[in-house]
């Protein structure tokens, strides 16, 4: 499939709009919310001695500016230029991330 096809089949989709709509700007909040859900439980599960399952952000939390780099900066940028349609999987996946990491905490604690 050529890329003349795929853009074309991508716009009768209508997966990208040219207006902000509410429902997008709905979906774009709740990406950021819960991507700073995440931060922040990590860092909290972090400072309680437990230890983080990936690898990546395991090596940034010596390094709290490439954390935020990691975890704010992209994600905002994400959001800016991914359509909401297209992040809508993305926060039903992070919903079940910070899920995760409340249990894991819950457990840990009790």
């Amino acid at each position: 499939m050529t890329t003349a096809r795929l853009a074309n089949r991508l716009r009768q989709l209508n997966i990208f709009r040219e207006q902000p709509t509410p429902l997008g700007i709905g979906v774009k909040a709740c990406y950021l919310v819960l991507q700073q859900l995440d931060l922040g439980l990590t860092v909290y599960a972090a400072s309680l001695g437990l230890s983080e399952m990936n690898p990546w952000i395991r090596s940034l939390l010596g390094s709290p500016m490439q954390l935020v780099t990691f975890k704010l900066a992209i994600p905002l940028f994400i959001a800016w230029v991914v359509p909401y349609k297209l992040l809508i999987p993305a926060c039903l996946l992070l919903a079940v991330v910070v899920g995760w990491n409340l249990r894991e905490l819950a457990v840990a604690i009790w």
